[in-house]
């Protein structure tokens, strides 16, 4: 009888063990961390818009880079942009990548971008348009809380708002 007992148990050990690495390296290869988002906002790094992964986004007039942030359910996960700048007329794609935390598993989030066409006085005067942004966002990095270095040419600017910066267009608005 006791050789019977010990016949039966060192197999019986031997398919728990067999079970026990079956299920490891089943955890190991099937197992995978969240790549999944909270969320995504875009803007121009002061003014942000929730989006959605696979929602089209209409880029204000003149952008020439987008300001993304995207949120990982896990913090650990990193996250990748490309596509946020050189825009072309038309559509453009936005590529938010999400690594997981394992260093294997990602997923690829994308929103397709539109820049619209320039077209009227802001096609004649898009140097003139990139100039005055970037004056506004200069003065805007120092608080300059007025437009008086814009005065001779904010008429222009109200006359055509939609050509400018979101950021810019929001100021002539609040300040009118």
């Amino acid at each position: 009888m006791d050789l019977k007992v010990k016949k039966f148990v060192f197999p019986g050990i031997m398919a728990l063990v067999g079970v026990f690495a079956i299920f490891i390296v089943f955890t190991n290869v099937s197992g995978t961390t969240s790549t999944a988002l909270k969320s995504i906002r875009v803007g121009d790094g002061t003014t942000f818009t929730d989006v959605v992964a696979g929602d089209t986004y209409e880029l204000p007039t003149g952008t020439i880079e987008l300001t993304v942030e995207a949120l990982p359910v896990d913090p650990a996960a990193e996250v990748s942009v490309e596509g946020n700048k050189d825009f072309k007329v038309g559509e453009n794609t936005l590529t938010i990548t999400v690594k997981g935390s394992d260093g294997k598993t990602t997923t690829p989030y994308t929103l397709t971008l539109i820049q619209p066409e320039l077209s009227g006085w802001c096609e004649a005067n898009a140097e003139k348009i990139k100039l005055y942004n970037d004056d506004y966002e200069l003065a805007d990095i120092y608080q300059d809380i007025s437009l008086a270095y814009l005065d001779e040419r904010l008429p222009e600017i109200k006359e055509n708002l939609s050509c400018f910066s979101q950021l810019l267009q929001d100021y002539v608005n609040a300040n009118e």
